[in-house]
């Protein structure tokens, strides 16, 4: 079992323009739990409130090839395959996100509709001019947001058509996604952590530094744990400081879009082909 512990708050990296205040949020550590393999370019995870389940999205290949080889797996909470090929006939399936009995999964130029108990393809709906969409999340309206890495675009799902929401030079290369109750936050791939007000879409720069950036997801005190794809995860404060909590890119363990369950972290490892899960931990 192993043990993260971040670095000293003198070793945060302030992105400011000016140096912040003394964060007030507590230190985080994170502890294994499980790990689980057997996957296929795992890319993301969710959890279905109904069944208990957790939905995993597999690749299985390159993340733009049209072969039909993705699929959507379904594990238990402690990490246990319930059915490996729980949903198939995909591309290359990354983000997820529910909205009543539906799944809505991005798939590399569209957004593809589940039905969340059987994993039946209900629809598909195509992005027009869309590259490479990634991370989806849902608004409390019922809409489906997706970023697509190649237009530096965030797509909007509504009345069963898509179209773009908003667009700029700072979501270049955007990824992971979350919504609060005024804004849209956003890493990208260059490292850009941001935000789009959900009024009239502005953007705003919040930090850069964080690399190749994939997901993000609220600490539960205010901040936000953070990824970059090849190894690095973050805990990313709402100024835009954050610190390293875990760096695997030597042992070649990614970490992607992964998914707070309370005070438990799952993360999908596209390589080794992985599922792991995280205690969080919080200290003065």
């Amino acid at each position: 079992m192993m043990k993260l512990i971040p670095l000293a708050p003198a070793a945060a990296l302030c992105l400011a323009c000016s140096p912040p205040a003394p964060p007030p949020f507590e230190n985080i550590a994170l502890t294994e739990i499980w790990r689980t393999g057997g996957f296929a370019s795992p890319e993301s995870v969710l959890p279905d409130p109904e069944s208990g389940l957790i939905f995993v999205s597999n690749v299985n290949g390159e993340g733009d090839a049209v072969d039909g080889n993705g699929f959507i797996s379904r594990i238990s909470p402690d990490g246990d395959i319930e059915t490996l090929e729980w949903a198939t006939g995909l591309d290359g399936p990354k983000g997820m996100a529910l909205v009543g009995d539906r799944l809505y999964v991005t798939d590399i130029t569209q957004i593809v509709c589940l039905d969340r108990e059987s994993g039946e393809i209900i629809a598909r709906y195509p992005a027009p001019g869309a590259g490479f969409l990634n991370d989806a999340v849902a608004g409390p309206d019922g809409r489906i947001y997706v970023s697509d890495s190649m237009t530096a675009r965030i797509y909007v799902l509504e009345d069963q058509m898509v179209h773009v929401w908003a667009e700029g030079e700072a979501l270049t290369a955007i990824n992971g996604l979350w919504m609060e109750e005024t804004r849209m936050l956003a890493v990208t791939m260059n490292g850009v952590f941001a935000s789009v007000s959900m009024e009239d879409q502005t953007i705003e720069v919040i930090g850069t530094g964080l690399g190749d950036g994939d997901a993000l997801a609220p600490d539960g005190q205010g901040a936000y744990l953070s990824s970059e794809w090849p190894g690095r995860v973050y805990h990313l404060r709402p100024d835009g400081t954050f610190d390293v909590l875990a760096d695997t890119r030597e042992a070649g363990v990614f970490v992607n879009d992964f998914y707070r369950m309370g005070n438990v972290v799952i993360m999908p490892h596209w390589q080794p082909g992985e599922v792991s899960a995280w205690q969080i931990s919080y200290s003065h």
